[in-house]
């Protein structure tokens, strides 16, 4: 729908929309005459989730969902039953209390009490209120306290409507909104809601985390405790062993165990070469015939000399004389030398050496042979004792290691139970971040929008209700009732429209006559003359009007029309071929008896046929006939050709046999315009057997009936009439529809 027209209908409306707010926006006022003021008192609560001001023992980083989730919860808390429970008791206990003067008073004609039962429920109400108790039906004193609660006005119920709990966007705070009858009374429910909500908030987190705490204060004196006993085993054992230096004295081994290595790797050598010294002399004393160096031999038995005498102070000094031990290797390698050449000089022994003198060098070859065997005896054990000492520390460094280990878990796990214990500390002392940091005063002004808001609103709901009621039943209502929706509806050509006016006493000579008529008169003569103008404009004289269904005005503008055509000096035929309903025969042939009827059965025009044989009638003849037919009316210029009506034949049957085509173009050769109606077609075929006999078809709609489904057959079926088509009649607009 267009919203133009749709404005236009709504401004045509515009006394209801008016109207009907006024009348709401009254009944809201005289129904809120009686209303109390109503004062609205807030506080303020700041909860510490997106702002730390006191001291963190932990550092924490800001987490914006995180922080959108605890207010989430923090709002779902509030608005919980029990806060508001803990604030009916608060209310209660403050009107109860006789230091107080109360701000409300039970009505004493319907609530009697005494001082017994107001002791009792501020007893059982104090109770309540110090141990977070919700007052529940099981309660023994339900009834009782639930009849106070009543009295004063401080239900569940009362307290919830009065209460409104908003966050300040993108801020720490909370804000707690209490309405009331009072000012004194606005101030107190938003404190004591506020403080009720703190104070139960605060016991329940610092029962939670005391828990936690307890907790892990105990796990963590547990770790300190294995670590005491792990350290104290640690020390125990390396007292008891004696390994506070393990890696000091293992070096200092080591290093004496590479000394005797090396030192029994080399009398090793010794041994070997002594033995071989000995084998030699042997074998020299074998061959004393064997020639010798003297020089050779001489040198060799200063060797011996020397050798024998180091050897000696080697012994006497307990073996143990490096420098010595090492001058006594270097002169036997001398010695050993010196054999060898004294071999490769000779086969034999030099000639200086006698047998004992080479018994005499067996003997000491044989001596230091077996010092030398007790030396490795010695250096050997040294080797042994100093390993079996390693094995020792060995197994010593492998338990002090496990116990090291044992030591180091212990500690750790003591530091990670110390660590989550100081956290847990930390948060319990940053737990208490909700406090009030804005205490509701009482307000000085009542709120003024109250009232106003609800006249407001019952004027802006009753006029968005009239808009929508009549937007409702335009767009439910299928009838064209304005040209513009006609021509979105039927998508056809406009011939012209007449606007609705009173025919009950119509007389067309009389609005036509009068000069300055009423308004809807007028505009009945100028839309009228547009119509005429377009029919003059189709450059067709036979004009069949018809409509879809009956009663849609085909003779009301079949009449119309005549006569404004007759003002033109026009001479207009009108061929009543509505055999079904000769309203058009009734209104313009009243008053003659002798009334001429196409209908009737002795009147043949024409040409006629009977048992197959053909009569030819001559021209003057034809026209005496076709004009029997026509009768005057007592309007200039208009003629009609009437019918008997009623009749429940078409009209093919009942101009079978017939030249009602001769019969047209005679009378329009005679005739400015002949104007033919046809039944409604919706009912009847009457149109479709008369259209051949027409130049132009005028399609008449009343716009006060809506179009459905059989409106839109007879639609397409004009649609389907192509050039010969001339245009549709929207009949009976309302003169305000015309104006939109």
């Amino acid at each position: 729908m267009d919203l133009l027209f749709l404005g236009k209908v709504l401004w045509r409306k515009l006394w209801i929309l008016v109207s009907v707010p006024l009348i709401a926006a009254f009944a809201a006022y005289i129904f809120t005459m009686d209303t109390p003021e109503t004062y609205v008192s807030k506080a303020q609560l700041a909860t510490g989730f997106t702002i730390h001001d006191q001291v963190q023992l932990t550092e924490e980083r800001f987490n914006t969902r995180e922080a959108d989730i605890k207010f989430s919860n923090l709002m779902s808390a509030m608005n919980s039953g029990l806060a508001v429970n803990l604030t009916s008791y608060r209310l209660l206990l403050h009107d109860l209390d006789p230091e107080n003067v109360p701000y409300r008073r039970p009505d004493t004609e319907n609530f009697a009490t005494n001082a017994e039962e107001v002791e009792k429920v501020r007893e059982v109400v104090s109770r309540k209120l110090a141990n977070f108790s919700p007052l529940s039906s099981t309660d023994p004193e339900f009834v009782l306290i639930n009849e106070f609660l009543k009295a004063y006005g401080y239900t569940y119920s009362d307290i919830k409507d009065k209460l409104a709990i908003e966050r300040i966007p993108n801020t720490d705070y909370i804000e707690v909104y209490w309405a009331a009858d009072k000012p004194g009374l606005a101030a107190l429910g938003a404190n004591a809601f506020s403080e009720e909500f703190i104070r139960y908030s605060k016991s329940l987190k610092s029962e939670r985390s005391s828990e936690s705490v307890e907790f892990l204060r105990q796990l963590s004196e547990t770790k300190k405790a294995e670590v005491d006993k792990w350290l104290a085993t640690q020390k125990s054992f390396k007292s008891d062993n004696n390994v506070y230096n393990l890696e000091g004295e293992s070096g200092m081994k080591m290093g004496q165990l590479s000394v005797l290595e090396s030192q029994a790797s080399t009398t090793r050598s010794n041994i070997n070469r002594l033995e071989l010294t000995i084998q030699r002399l042997n074998e020299d004393i074998a061959r004393l015939s064997a020639p010798a160096s003297s020089s050779s031999n001489q040198r060799i038995l200063d060797l011996l000399t020397e050798i024998n005498e180091m050897n000696s102070r080697l012994i006497t000094g307990g073996g143990n004389n490096q420098v010595l031990l090492d001058s006594l290797q270097f002169l036997r390698e001398e010695l050993r030398v010196a054999q060898d050449n004294s071999l490769r000089e000779g086969a034999t022994i030099s000639p200086g050496y006698t047998a004992a003198d080479l018994q005499n060098q067996l003997r000491e070859a044989e001596i230091d042979l077996k010092v030398q065997r007790n030396d490795l005896r010695q250096v050997e054990a040294s080797i042994r004792g100093i390993k079996y000492s390693f094995s020792g520390y060995a197994n010593k460094e492998a338990e002090l290691a496990a116990i090291q280990k044992e030591v180091d878990l212990a500690t750790q796990e003591y530091t990670m139970a110390l660590e989550k214990y100081n956290e847990a500390t930390n948060r319990q002392l940053s737990s208490d971040n909700l406090r009030m940091i804005l205490v509701a005063a009482p307000p000085v002004n009542p709120e003024p929008g109250i009232r106003f808001i609800i006249i407001g609103l019952a004027a802006f709901t009753s006029l968005l209700l009239c808009m929508m009621v009549i937007v409702g039943l335009e767009m439910a209502d299928g009838a064209a009732r304005s040209p513009e929706k006609f021509r979105r509806l039927v998508n056809l050509p406009m011939a012209g429209v007449i606007n609705r006016i009173d025919s009950r006493n119509f007389n067309i000579r009389t609005f036509f006559n009068q000069q300055n008529g009423n308004e809807e008169t007028e505009l009945f003569k100028s839309l009228l003359r547009k119509f005429r103008h377009e029919i003059e404009s189709l450059n067709g004289k036979v004009i069949l009007f018809t409509s879809p269904r009956r009663r849609d005005g085909k003779t009301f503008v079949m009449f119309s029309l005549a006569y404004v055509l007759s003002l033109l000096d026009k001479r207009v035929l009108i061929l009543d071929t509505n055999f079904k309903n000769n309203s058009l025969s009734q209104i313009l042939g009243r008053g003659q008896s002798d009334l001429k009827l196409l209908d009737t059965k002795k009147h043949k025009l024409l040409v006629s046929a009977q048992g197959g044989e053909e009569k030819k009638v001559d021209h003057e003849f034809e026209h005496e006939n076709s004009y029997d037919l026509i009768n005057p009316t007592k309007y200039k210029n208009i003629y009609i050709v009437g019918n008997s009506g009623g009749g429940s034949e078409s009209p093919a049957e009942i101009l079978s046999g017939r030249d009602f085509t001769n019969l047209v173009s005679i009378l329009a050769d005679s005739f400015d315009y002949v104007l033919m109606e046809g039944a409604s077609l919706n009912d009847y075929s009457d149109t479709k057997e008369l259209v051949r006999y027409a130049d132009k078809v005028v399609a008449v709609f009343s716009a006060e009936t809506p179009i459905k489904q059989l409106d839109r057959e007879a639609i397409q079926y004009f649609k389907s009439l192509g050039k010969k088509f001339g245009g549709c009649v929207l009949n009976r607009v309302d003169s305000k529809d015309l104006k939109l």
